[in-house]
């Protein structure tokens, strides 16, 4: 213990003498101490920043390595990390699947979309993965991050939405259902 507390004491004593050295060498040269606190705040500031911009890169070249080869359908696009918003309101029309990219229901879908049964879809669908800030994007369109949602947007406005789970039968629903996801003027006449 007394080695420990020697160690601490001595470590302690080491950061004092060099505050002190920095204190004196700062009094001494007021400008250059300036400088050199101005310069590192600016480079802790510019470090941070790439940092970022960095997590943002590293996981859409996640995204595009470990998901992308996954998807083996014409019918399926990977919407860009972080930029489904901006998409979502660029697009006239858009239908976006929200889904983990795992899971039963995500499996069926994915060999429903690469089978024979994709010559039956009329439109192309794009895909955000449900892997990172699952909890804002969940919040943000009011979805369930563990299941599969599709959701139709006009004008970045939200028309229609349906969530594979509550089909009763995938088998003859599915595809009629996402068929339907743009009529949602249809729907609200029904009502």
């Amino acid at each position: 213990m007394k080695i420990i507390q020697s160690f601490f004491a001595s470590v302690k004593a080491g950061f004092l003498q060099i505050w002190h050295d920095f204190a004196n060498w700062a009094e001494a040269n007021k400008r250059k101490a300036l400088l050199t606190v101005l310069g590192l705040l600016l480079g802790v500031t510019l470090f941070s920043a790439s940092m970022i911009v960095a997590v943002a890169h590293i996981r859409q070249a996640e995204y595009t390595e470990l998901l992308l080869p996954t998807i083996q359908s014409k019918k399926i696009e990977m919407l860009d990390y972080g930029n489904e918003e901006q998409e979502i309101k660029d697009s006239k029309a858009i239908s976006v699947m929200f889904s983990p990219p795992y899971g039963a229901e995500y499996e069926k879908i994915m060999r429903t979309f690469s089978g024979k049964e994709a010559q039956e879809i009329n439109r192309q669908f794009y895909y955000y993965p449900l892997v990172y800030n699952t909890e804002n994007v969940a919040q943000k369109y009011q979805i369930d991050p563990s299941k599969v949602t599709f959701i139709f947007f006009e004008k970045g406005i939200e028309k229609n939405r349906f969530e594979v789970e509550e089909l009763s039968n995938y088998t003859e629903e599915f595809i009629p259902e996402l068929n339907r996801l743009p009529m949602w003027n249809i729907k609200d006449l029904d009502e």
